[in-house]
């Protein structure tokens, strides 16, 4: 079963084409890093495909369904990035709360063993937590999941080193 197919897909920002007619496909099961240089359209690509962009042209298919604002596409996928945010009215264990009846595969458990193994406090807010503790909790949010397409685009940022290691 093929998870993820791309056909001429472009993306353009204004008159700066960021990606021009790509053709791909990723079948189940399969783990596939994308590597290149900054700026030449990896996030963008992520975007994509985890339904938060549309494509300036051609077809794109997660699970065979357009992603763009696709409940199937969105229930079961994550995209962990810098740019997760929650509202300001959630403590982090409301987002566990929401999370739990987002995905189906929700692993409380693992999220709250992570959780507690990070130093996490209950009643802490999103908003409130330096860069790299909101890059930790957003990768706990992608690994409890367990979502048949998790996608990490630079998840260990603003990370310390030890931090980093031991994911």
């Amino acid at each position: 079963m093929t998870v993820i197919e791309f056909n001429d897909v472009t993306k353009t920002y204004g008159k700066r084409t960021v990606l021009d007619k790509m053709n791909f496909s990723i079948p189940q099961g399969v783990l596939t890093g994308i590597i290149g240089r900054n700026g030449v359209g990896k996030s963008t690509l992520m975007k994509i495909v985890a339904g938060h962009i549309q494509t300036s042209s051609g077809d794109a298919y997660v699970f065979s369904d357009n992603p763009f604002n696709s409940l199937k596409v969105s229930a079961n996928s994550i995209l962990v990035d810098d740019t997760m945010s929650y509202s300001d009215k959630l403590t982090l264990k409301d987002i566990f709360k929401e999370a739990n009846r987002f995905y189906p595969n929700w692993d409380a458990p693992l999220a709250q063993r992570l959780f507690d193994y990070f130093g996490f406090h209950s009643n802490a807010r999103h908003n409130d937590l330096s860069k790299g503790k909101k890059s930790t909790f957003n990768t706990i949010i992608g690994l409890a999941s367990h979502c048949p397409l998790t996608i990490f685009d630079e998840p260990t940022t603003g990370m310390d080193t030890v931090v980093r290691k031991d994911f």
